[in-house]
């Protein structure tokens, strides 16, 4: 008889702790809640899980902005500039505008000299 009562006091003492803890996470989950409740959701902060994909897809992204910007780096670092172009950018730089260039036209030499006019003339006119 012992041994039944024994058991019967261990299940009796295992209830009230089980029914303390239940009790407490009942109030706990109470307050919480009823806390959120005077606070706007843009103020409470979430924690967001990070998805394999969206980690993927960063890290690929930043591996390409820095190869761009290691290229734009070389670039920069090799100063090859063609005189050509140095002296538009100096000449679009102190007229403020792009500028055609003019070309002089040159006079067309033509075939016939001017004995060769004489001669027309005097045939046409007297024929």
């Amino acid at each position: 008889m012992s041994l039944k009562l024994l058991k019967q006091s261990v299940d009796i003492v295992e209830e009230e702790i089980n029914s303390i803890n239940e009790s407490k996470k009942r109030s706990c989950s109470r307050n919480t809640n009823s806390s959120l409740k005077f606070v706007s959701e843009h103020q409470t902060r979430k924690q967001h899980k990070k998805k394999l994909q969206g980690v993927r897809s960063q890290l690929i992204s930043n591996d390409a902005k820095s190869e761009e910007n290691i290229k734009r780096l070389l670039a920069l670092s090799m100063n090859h500039i063609n005189i050509k172009d140095a002296e538009k950018i100096v000449q679009r730089a102190h007229k403020g505008r792009y500028v055609d260039k003019i070309i002089p036209k040159v006079e067309q030499e033509s075939i016939f000299t001017e004995e060769d006019f004489r001669k027309f003339e005097e045939e046409y006119f007297n024929s």
